[in-house]
């Protein structure tokens, strides 16, 4: 897959991290038709353009995934899918408090699985994606919806300011004393986080330190994975492997052998890897 990025409007920075666009070229072999989808601590939407039908399927049970949908966040194994022809993709990587102010649905609601993007959107929306003859005729579309949906933002300092924390330093994270730093009960901290980002404090703060190691894996040659490991202050390897195995269903001297990286160009854990390509 051949990918390149846009920036959104400056009006939808505070909810979109990105637009991508992806090309995918099946009769290429040295092309990877076939992607492992992992844990990146948000939400977003996949739209395959200039097709009148998915050319996109699950590849453990065969199952053909929408047109468009918009997926939850991820806690499980990763799941695996593939293009059947040559396909182009068009990515919304939005902000991980975005989904519930954009569509005023709990993120809960969308946590390991994916939608179709026609439950979510209006019909003239989907069909003006569907009937778009380029990129940009599709971001454009769905920037000005995005922006119909904005209104007055919602107070949410708080939990930013707490998502900044364990970003910052997942393997520091005690909720009692996060909860106490922003003024609030870790009960009710715990409720509001997950229904924000689809995940409790403790599994999104995994999933982080998940990612760093993603970034340590590529960035870093030749590294060592005890040091790592305790860096990024896991028990010890063994507790880092099996932590890893669980997201990426790979060890990582397996994944770092067999995978390619494909759609974040640059060192920024604000921008996790989500996508990787099957070798």
């Amino acid at each position: 897959m051949q990918v390149e990025y846009f920036s959104p409007r400056v009006e939808l920075k505070s909810v979109i991290s990105r637009f991508w666009a992806g090309k995918v070229y099946c009769a290429n072999t040295a092309d990877n038709s076939y992607y492992r989808i992992l844990a990146s601590g948000s939400t977003g939407i996949v739209i395959q353009l200039f097709q009148n039908q998915s050319q996109l399927f699950n590849s453990t049970d065969y199952r053909k995934l929408p047109l468009a949908f918009i997926y939850g966040q991820k806690t499980d194994s990763p799941c695996l899918n593939h293009f059947s022809t040559d396909t182009t993709v068009l990515g919304v990587d939005f902000h991980p408090m975005a989904f519930k102010r954009i569509f005023g649905v709990n993120t809960t609601e969308l946590t390991n699985t994916i939608a179709s993007l026609e439950d979510l959107l209006p019909e003239s929306i989907c069909r003006r994606l569907f009937q778009s003859e380029n990129l940009q005729e599709a971001i454009v579309v769905l920037e000005q919806y995005f922006l119909t949906k904005l209104g007055l933002a919602p107070d949410t300092a708080k939990l930013e300011y707490a998502l900044h924390q364990i970003q910052k330093a997942p393997f520091l994270l005690n909720t009692n004393l996060l909860a106490g730093e922003i003024g609030m009960s870790r009960r009710s901290f715990q409720r509001h986080f997950k229904e924000q980002i689809g995940v409790d404090a403790s599994t999104y703060s995994r999933i982080v330190r998940f990612q760093k190691a993603l970034h340590s894996l590529k960035c870093v040659s030749n590294i060592s994975l005890t040091q790592l490991a305790y860096d990024l202050g896991y028990a010890d390897q063994s507790h880092f492997g099996r932590e890893f195995k669980l997201f990426v269903g790979q060890s990582p001297k397996q994944f770092v052998k067999q995978s390619s990286y494909l759609d974040t160009p640059t060192i920024d854990i604000q921008i996790p890897f989500r996508i990787i390509g099957v070798e």
